[in-house]
C-alpha cells in the first residue's frame, strides 16, 4: 500500500547557445523521485512556465494514482457475413414460389441476379451492389445493344428481386435500384397483320410443308380469339366446348382469369382434328417429323424432333414466321433488281404476336368497347388502350375534314382570293 506522495518538481535544462537578449536557452524539465529513491527526468519541450506547471500537475497525479482510468475500447463488431449469389438466388426462387407466382416471372428474376452476378463479378454476392453499380448496370446494358423496352423490363423484375430480397428474405440492407430511372421508350408501333399478308404466309407454309393444316389452324384460332401465343397453344383437349366455344384455364392465363372464345363451327372442327394426348395441338410433333422426312426430306432432322410442347409450337411457328418475312425481302430486292430499279421500302416484317394486336384493333374500329376487348382478349381495358390499340391516323383526319365538308363548314387555312364568306365563315374566321 503507497503510504508516500510521489512530488514532481520543475527543473531548468540548459541549451546550448544564447538568446537575442544575451540569456542563456533553457526548457522545463520534470524531475520525481519513485518508491524505491531512483531519480527519473522528463522534458516539457517548451519555456513557458504555465504550460510547465500544468503538465507538472498531470504528471503527478498520474504518478500517485489520481488520474481516471480510461476503460479500454470495445472492440468493433465483425460485419455479417454476405449472402452468395447462390444463397440469395436459392432464397429468392423459394419466396417468389411460395407466393405462387409465374414460372417465367420466377426465373426471369434469377436470370437478372446472374446478369447482375456476370458484370460485377468481384462481388461476393447481392448485398454488395452500390447505387453507383446498379446505374452502371443500366449503361452497360444500354452500351449492349439492348432496347429501351428490354432495359425498363429489366429493371423493373430486379428491382422487385431486391425488395423480395430485403423485406421476405432478409438477405439485404438495401435496394441499390430504387432510384434508377427507367429509360424513356417510344410509343409502340402496331404492326396490322392484313389479309393479303394472312394468305401469302398461308400458301407459304403450303408450299413449305405440303398440305399441312395444323399450322394454318393455329393461325386462324389466333387470328379468331387474339389471345397470347402459348395461351393458345396450351389449349387441352377438355378445353374444346360445344357449339364451337373453347376456354383458357386460369393456371395458363397471365391474369389468372379464365377466358372463353369461340370459333366458326368449320374451325372448331379443325382445330378438334388436330388433338392428341391430351393437348389441342399435340399432333404437332408427329406431323412435323412425319413432314420432315416426307416432305422436306430431312431423316436426320426428323429424329431429333422431341415430345409436343406449348413453347415448343410457339417457337416454331415465330421461326417460321420470320423465315418467310425474310423470303419476302429476298424476292422483293430480286425483282427490283430484275426491272433495273432500286428498291427504298422493304416488306415489313411481322410476328406470331402481331395477330392479336390485329385482332384487338380491329375489334376497336368495329366499336366494340374497351372493357369487352379486355374481358375477350384477357387485358385490362388500360392495357388494351395503351399498348394494342392501333389509332390510324389517316382515317382519323380524313373523316375529321369530311365531318366538316358534309357540314358545309370548312376553315380556311389559307386566305383564298375571291371566295365569298357567309355569316356562317365570317363568324368562324373572327374567331
Amino acid at each position: 500500500m503507497r503510504t508516500k506522495i510521489i512530488k514532481v518538481r520543475l527543473v531548468k535544462r540548459y541549451r546550448a547557445g544564447t538568446k537575442r537578449n544575451g540569456q542563456r536557452n533553457y526548457v522545463w524539465g520534470l524531475r520525481w523521485r519513485d518508491e524505491d529513491g531512483r531519480i527519473h527526468t522528463e522534458s516539457t519541450g517548451s519555456a513557458d512556465r504555465t504550460y510547465a506547471d500544468d503538465l507538472r500537475d498531470v504528471k503527478q497525479r498520474e504518478l500517485n494514482g489520481l488520474l481516471p482510468v480510461e476503460p479500454e475500447p470495445e472492440p468493433e463488431p465483425e460485419p455479417a457475413p454476405v449472402s452468395s449469389w447462390k444463397e440469395c438466388r436459392d432464397s429468392l426462387d423459394k419466396s417468389m414460389r411460395a407466393d405462387n407466382l409465374r414460372p417465367s416471372y420466377i426465373s426471369d428474376a434469377v436470370l437478372n441476379l446472374e446478369l447482375l452476378e456476370r458484370a460485377f463479378p468481384d462481388t461476393a454476392g447481392p448485398a454488395e451492389i452500390t447505387p453507383e453499380m446498379a446505374s452502371e448496370w443500366k449503361q452497360k446494358r444500354a452500351e449492349g445493344n439492348a432496347s429501351p423496352w428490354s432495359i425498363k423490363g429489366d429493371l423493373a423484375t430486379i428491382k422487385a428481386a431486391y425488395n423480395r430480397l430485403r423485406d421476405d428474405c432478409r438477405l439485404v440492407a438495401e435496394n441499390p435500384f430504387a432510384g434508377v430511372k427507367p429509360p424513356k421508350c417510344d410509343e409502340p408501333d402496331v404492326r396490322i397483320v392484313t389479309a393479303g399478308e394472312r394468305s401469302a404466309l398461308y400458301e407459304w407454309l403450303t408450299d413449305r410443308w405440303g398440305d399441312w393444316q395444323l399450322p394454318v389452324v393455329y393461325l386462324e384460332v389466333a387470328a379468331t380469339v387474339g389471345w397470347r401465343a402459348v395461351e393458345i397453344a396450351s389449349l387441352r383437349s377438355v378445353d374444346l366446348l360445344d357449339d364451337g366455344f373453347v376456354q383458357v384455364q386460369s393456371g395458363s392465363e397471365k391474369r389468372r382469369r379464365h377466358k372463353l372464345g369461340w370459333l366458326p363451327p368449320e374451325l372448331h372442327r379443325e382445330l378438334k382434328d388436330c388433338q392428341a394426348g391430351g393437348w389441342a395441338f399435340g399432333r404437332f410433333s408427329d406431323e412435323l417429323r412425319r413432314r420432315l422426312m416426307l416432305v422436306r426430306k430431312q431423316p436426320y432432322a426428323a429424329a431429333r424432333v422431341k415430345g409436343f410442347s406449348p413453347k415448343r409450337l410457339v417457337g416454331w411457328l415465330q421461326d417460321e414466321i420470320k423465315r418467310f418475312c425474310d423470303d419476302r425481302v429476298k424476292k422483293a430486292k430480286k425483282d427490283a433488281q430484275e426491272q433495273g430499279v432500286q428498291l427504298h421500302d422493304f416488306p415489313e416484317a411481322f410476328s406470331l404476336h402481331d395477330f392479336r394486336r390485329t385482332l384487338i384493333t380491329a375489334l376497336g374500329d368495329a366499336g366494340v368497347s374497351e372493357r369487352e376487348v379486355g374481358t375477350m382478349v384477357g387485358v385490362t381495358p388500360e392495357v388494351a388502350r395503351r399498348h394494342y390499340e392501333r389509332l390510324n391516323r389517316r382515317n382519323i383526319a380524313r373523316s375529321n375534314v369530311q365531318r366538316l365538308q358534309g357540314g358545309a363548314v370548312l376553315v380556311p387555312w389559307r386566305k383564298q382570293a375571291a371566295a365569298p364568306q357567309g355569316p356562317l365563315e365570317k363568324q368562324t374566321a373572327s374567331r
